[in-house]
């Protein structure tokens, strides 16, 4: 694996979104002095799809296509005065994904997530599914078409889980690098008052921290209703103006495997807002993983020093 720098994978089909995203990402990437790799994957054809296409055809369409991302990515490293690099590999779509950005151990995959009305479109494709689950860094989707170029606020709903901590962690970091405001945000499991609950405690200090840390913080709590909870989420958000929400993946018993939770499943699905996901870190491989997932721009590696 190569030496950490500042690297964020964008994966291009050429479809609407995924120019979005690559558009998007530009904000991102001035902030963090970032390279911006354009993944292509051309996919593997089946024994049918080979039949139709020589040797010959598909050496052309290949030319064509890196042609087309070296054109895009000198006009956007043109523009916006940030390096931008090309990459063609083949093989299956999140699998190649994967590997590119472990590769090069890349800060952020940015995906755009095509919207489509009907059908299983509505959900979450299974290259985005599989790269959120399994992806060594934090995985942020574009749905939305448009968007405000920088991070001024983060949306970071909590709940009673053991994570919380390290859900705090990573807004923190990405806080303290965007000069961003954090806004907490939960839901009431039953009837009890907001200031007897437990999340209302949880929150208060999770706050309390945020700000000793040097960054802006608010908290909301609402009350439990028939609404489900991820669209009281994406409402909120919504109405503060949010530039992420950021959501984190479960952990089943073998750390290395992990899958998209209901809630998170929802709001990717749906908020028109960009979208990070994380995985938890590993708790058998301690700090030097922690610090990985937990703080994705190694601000407090840097402070500690």
């Amino acid at each position: 694996m190569s030496e950490r720098k500042n690297k964020i994978i964008v994966p291009l089909d050429f479809h609407e979104q995924s120019l979005i995203a690559l558009e998007q990402t530009r904000g991102i990437a001035r902030f963090m002095k970032a390279e911006i790799i354009i993944l292509y994957i051309i996919e593997s054809t089946d024994i049918i799809s080979s039949m139709f296409r020589n040797g010959e055809q598909e050496k052309k369409i290949q030319e064509a296509v890196k042609k087309r991302l070296e054109e895009l990515a000198a006009s956007t490293s043109e523009q916006y005065g940030l390096p931008v690099s090309v990459k063609i590999e083949k093989g299956k779509v999140y699998e190649q994904i994967l590997k590119v950005a472990d590769d090069v151990n890349a800060r952020f995959i940015i995906m755009g997530k095509n919207d489509v009305d009907e059908g299983f479109g509505r959900f979450i494709g299974s290259n985005t599914s599989h790269v959120i689950a399994k992806s060594n860094c934090p995985v942020i989707t574009i749905k939305g078409k448009e968007h405000n170029l920088g991070v001024r606020n983060i949306v970071l709903p909590l709940d009673l889980t053991k994570k919380t901590r390290e859900k705090v962690f990573n807004a923190v970091s990405l806080g303290l690098h965007f000069n961003s405001a954090i806004w907490m945000v939960s839901v009431l499991t039953g009837g009890i008052s907001m200031t007897r609950s437990r999340i209302y405690a949880k929150m208060k200090r999770a706050k309390a921290m945020i700000e000793e840390n040097g960054v802006p913080c608010n908290i909301k709590l609402f009350k439990k209703s028939d609404i489900p909870d991820y669209e009281v989420i994406i409402k909120y958000s919504l109405d503060i103006d949010a530039d992420l929400i950021m959501v984190m993946t479960h952990q089943e018993s073998d750390w290395r495997d992990h899958y998209i939770g209901t809630f998170a499943h929802e709001i990717i699905n749906r908020s028109e807002i960009p979208v990070m996901t994380m995985i938890p870190s590993d708790p058998k491989k301690g700090k030097k993983i922690v610090k990985t997932f937990v703080d994705p721009f190694g601000i407090f590696g840097k402070n500690s020093k």
